[in-house]
C-alpha cells in the first residue's frame, strides 16, 4: 500500500542571492548595467509538488509524484532530486516535446524574495494520468494544476470512489476560478491557503469585519491560513489554534508554504491531533526558511519528532 501521492507542475528553481541585492521596501534594488559577484546560489527541483513530495519522503512516508515532466535539458534537476530524496515518479509522464518552467529566485538579505517566472508546458491533462494505478493511495496532496479545474474534479471523484484523502494547495490560476474552486471544498480533508489566497477565495480582505469568520465557514475539513512572519491559524468544526513563527533568522523564505503543509498533512496521517500537526508545520517551516532553498531544511521524522 503507497501512502501519499504529490499532484503538481514541477519546476527547476535557480536561487541567488548577493551582497549587492539592495533591500529597499518594497523592492530589491541592484546597480544598473552593472556585473555583481553572487556570495550563494543554488539549483534545484521546485514547485509545490516536488517540494511536497520530497517532504513526505523525508518524514518516512512512500512518496510519489504525478506530474507532467519535460525531456529537456532542464529536467535532469529535477529527476536527480526525486531520486536522491526516494520519491517515487514512474507515474509522472516524460515527454520530449515539452519544456519544464524555471524560476530564477531572487533572495533578499532578510530572506524575502523576488521570483521571476517561465511557463514551460507543465499542464498535466486527465488523459495522460494512469489512473488505475492511483488506488493505493491513502493521502493525494494537490497543489497547483496550472488551472486544470477539470483535472481538479477527476481528482476528487477519485479519491471519493477510492476512500482516499485529499490535501489541497491550489495555485493562483485555480483561485482565480474560485467559484468552481469553492465546489470541491466540502470534499477536501486538509486546505492549506496563505492570507493572500485566502483573501481571494473568500473575495474579503483580512482586515474586513467578517473576514476570518467567512474562513471558519469554508468547508474542508480543516482549513490552514499561514502569514508568514505572522504565523499560522488552523479551523476544524470544533477546533481553532493559532501558532506564532518560532524564533528564527530566515535566509530564504521559498517553501515556507510547501513545507508547512506537507509536515501537517503527515501528522494527519501518523493520526496526531491538530494542535501537534500544526507543530510540526510550525517546524518544518522555520527549518526550511533557516537555508536557501525550498528543499534543504526540510526535517526528517526523527529530527521533528525530537525538536525539542
Amino acid at each position: 500500500m503507497s501512502d501519499i501521492l504529490s499532484i503538481g507542475a514541477p519546476t527547476v528553481d535557480i536561487f541567488i542571492k548577493s551582497d549587492s541585492f539592495v533591500l529597499d521596501k518594497p523592492f530589491i534594488r541592484l546597480p544598473y548595467s552593472s556585473k555583481q559577484e553572487i556570495s550563494q546560489s543554488l539549483i534545484t527541483s521546485g514547485g509545490g509538488g516536488t517540494n511536497s513530495a520530497v517532504s513526505f519522503s523525508r518524514l518516512g512516508l512512500k512518496a510519489s509524484l504525478l506530474s507532467l515532466l519535460a525531456q529537456d535539458n532542464l529536467s535532469p534537476y529535477i529527476l536527480s532530486d526525486l531520486d536522491q530524496n526516494k520519491v517515487d515518479f514512474k507515474l509522472s509522464p516524460q515527454i520530449k516535446s515539452e519544456t519544464t518552467d524555471f524560476s530564477i529566485i531572487v533572495v533578499a538579505s532578510d530572506g524575502g524574495r523576488t521570483v521571476l517566472v517561465n511557463r514551460g508546458n507543465s499542464r498535466l491533462e486527465a488523459s495522460q494520468i494512469p489512473w488505475k494505478s492511483l488506488t493505493n493511495y491513502k493521502y493525494f496532496y494537490i497543489t497547483s494544476l496550472e488551472g486544470n479545474l477539470d483535472l481538479l474534479e477527476q481528482l476528487v471523484g477519485f479519491g471519493l470512489e477510492n476512500n482516499i484523502k485529499i490535501a489541497l494547495n491550489p495555485g493562483s490560476r485555480e483561485l482565480a476560478q474560485r467559484q468552481i474552486l469553492s465546489n470541491f471544498l466540502k470534499y477536501v480533508d486538509f486546505l492549506l491557503l496563505n492570507q493572500q489566497e485566502a483573501e481571494t477565495l473568500v473575495n474579503l480582505k483580512s482586515t474586513d469585519f467578517n473576514f476570518w469568520t467567512t474562513i471558519k465557514t469554508l468547508p474542508a475539513r480543516v482549513v490552514a491560513v499561514t502569514n508568514g512572519r505572522q504565523g499560522a491559524h488552523i479551523f476544524s468544526a470544533d477546533q481553532t489554534f493559532f501558532s506564532p513563527i518560532l524564533n528564527t533568522q530566515p535566509v530564504d523564505e521559498t517553501g515556507a508554504g510547501d513545507a508547512f503543509g506537507s509536515a501537517f498533512v503527515a501528522g494527519l496521517f501518523y493520526q496526531k491531533n491538530l494542535a501537534t500537526c500544526l507543530d510540526w508545520a510550525i517546524h518544518n517551516s522555520a527549518s526550511v526558511v533557516s537555508h536557501l532553498g525550498a528543499k534543504t531544511g526540510l526535517l526528517s521524522l526523527e529530527q521533528i519528532e525530537n525538536k525539542n
